[in-house]
């Protein structure tokens, strides 16, 4: 079936990933940070195909913006 050391190595890394990301997104709201850009990337996108480039660029500029932020 299942090999103890195995199973609890297994057990034990999983715990160390998801106190390592929940500490992480507590921290610094890395994964709010993310979704946000991602959005304002999706949105960029869609003003660009709208053609309206001006405000496209503009999002990307707050995105740049967050990035150096983060850094």
């Amino acid at each position: 079936m299942f090999e103890r050391a195995n199973f609890e190595e297994e057990i034990y890394r999983s715990m160390e990933r998801n106190l390592i990301s929940n500490q992480l997104e507590s921290n610094y709201g890395f994964n709010k940070l993310a979704r946000a850009t991602e959005l304002l990337n999706k949105a960029a996108y869609i003003f660009e195909q709208a053609g309206m480039i001006e405000a496209a660029q503009d999002i990307v500029e707050v995105i740049k913006s967050l990035a150096g932020a983060v850094k």
